[in-house]
């Protein structure tokens, strides 16, 4: 398989050629364009009741789309529902990843997403209260709004939670408010992401949030 990132960090997709009988498994609607002869079936990655708690924990697709072609070499592009960056990561096997719902995009056969669980705190940062823990081997595909912004945590760092796009599960995280009660409430801030330990965590630039809102005042 080849694929290759394009557009970054502003309209990031993925162009990838496939040989007969490689398989990727996108996120439903990402597709973009296809060779005719390549294939496509859904199905409901990990099975119908790993995906159905993904559906219901954190709004990704129940089905996923497999994109096989069939007797000869096939190209396929997908594309994000966001404007903003695509990232691509190997996964050996050994490393897990955790990411924001809504970030996952493709992935090779091999790889596993399953729920976890934030805290109750979560349900009052906007974001959810489950994330995804990818694991396995193969080569995955997120995406963020806006561009991305790796930094490297080595003791605390401090995240909103709408600019977090994934981290590292070594390192330990809460989710707390942003200073004492009154400054939490009134700040514009709310909740935040407190990482601790040594890893690294990847940020976007942008807010879905934030744009939500600034729409919502021209549809008044």
């Amino acid at each position: 398989m080849q694929f290759d990132v394009k557009g970054n960090p502003d309209y990031g997709h993925v162009d990838f050629v496939l040989d007969p009988g490689e398989t990727v498994l996108v996120e439903s609607g990402a597709m973009a364009y296809m060779s005719s002869h390549i294939e496509l079936n859904s199905q409901c990655m990990g099975g119908f009741v790993q995906a159905l708690l993904r559906k219901l924990l954190t709004s990704e697709s129940l089905m996923m789309g497999e994109y096989t072609p069939a007797g000869k070499q096939g190209e396929l592009s997908i594309s994000p529902a966001l404007p903003g960056q695509v990232l691509h990561k190997t996964m050996d096997g050994t490393r897990d990843l955790i990411l924001q719902p809504g970030a996952f995009l493709a992935c090779t056969p091999g790889i596993q997403l399953s729920p976890i669980f934030g805290g109750l705190r979560a349900i009052f940062s906007g974001e959810g209260l489950f994330f995804l823990e990818v694991s396995g081997k193969g080569e995955l595909f997120y995406n963020a709004y806006g561009a991305v912004i790796e930094k490297e945590v080595n003791g605390s760092f401090v995240v909103d939670t709408g600019h977090v796009v994934g981290w590292e599960p070594q390192l330990e995280w809460t989710i707390e408010g942003m200073g004492n009660l009154f400054s939490t409430i009134f700040s514009g801030e709310g909740l935040v992401i407190k990482f601790n330990g040594k890893g690294k965590i990847w940020l976007q630039t942008r807010h879905v949030t934030g744009l939500v809102g600034w729409l919502t005042g021209y549809c008044r």
